[in-house]
């Protein structure tokens, strides 16, 4: 699965190690294609970025953001923070997966 991290504040936000226990999510719209323990690609301006392992997939309505209570009403790809690989320095992997 390929997702793009926008520029701004909420790439930020993504690079913050997350509260002891929480998992991480991206919020989609609507249904995902992917499965639990898939890999999950981050990019940003067109380069592998991070990767991570699904663990979860919410449908919308079941959960919503701890911090801001944001997302209730999508559906929520989760990943443990011990499957997060930060990729931003490892230039031979910015390739088309």
């Amino acid at each position: 699965m390929k997702i793009t991290v926008p520029p701004g504040v909420e790439r930020d936000h993504f690079w913050d190690e997350p509260p002891e226990g929480s998992w991480e999510f991206w919020a989609f719209r609507w249904p995902v294609k992917a499965k639990v323990g898939d890999t999950i690609y981050f990019f940003c301006s067109r380069k592998l970025i991070a990767k991570a392992i699904i663990e979860r997939i919410d449908l919308p309505g079941k959960s919503s953001c701890e911090r801001t209570g944001k997302y209730k009403n999508s559906w929520k790809v989760f990943w443990k923070p011990e499957s997060f690989v930060d990729m931003r320095q490892q230039a031979e992997f910015n390739l088309n997966v």
